[in-house]
């Protein structure tokens, strides 16, 4: 369910959606799931899709169209800080310490920021369910 923002100052709608706290939770797990799913994906077109079961094609075509949608909404993330620590964080599989070792910010504000790139990602993502 997506939640449109109300501007308190203005009595404006938004014209995007915004993600629900469940819906931002929901892209969270799709970002850490994200290089699972892409080695299911590269496994199947490395090795054909003859032959393969039912249930795992429609799990590859899944995956494959989550993956097309995670990686257009990074790449929509305006601020491009936030959209490395996001690439390095989730797909590239760094670490969370190397994360934070890789820009020379506290925690608290790497932590900030990729809580700002989660959120973009879900808010992204809404707009084409």
């Amino acid at each position: 369910m997506m939640a449109l923002a109300w501007d308190r100052y203005e009595g404006q709608v938004e014209l995007f959606p915004v993600a629900t706290v469940e819906e931002i939770r929901a892209a969270k797990s799709l970002l850490s799931r994200y290089r699972r799913m892409q080695s299911v994906v590269e496994d199947i077109e490395r090795n054909g899709l003859d032959g393969i079961a039912p249930k795992a094609l429609a799990r590859y075509n899944a995956y494959k169209l989550k993956l097309q949608r995670t990686d257009r909404a990074i790449r929509l993330i305006q601020n491009e800080e936030i959209r490395r620590m996001i690439e390095l964080r989730y797909i590239n599989g760094l670490s969370y310490t190397t994360t934070v070792e890789r820009f020379y910010w506290h925690r608290s504000t790497v932590d900030r920021k990729i809580n700002r790139g989660i959120e973009a990602v879900a808010n992204t993502l809404q707009m084409w369910e």
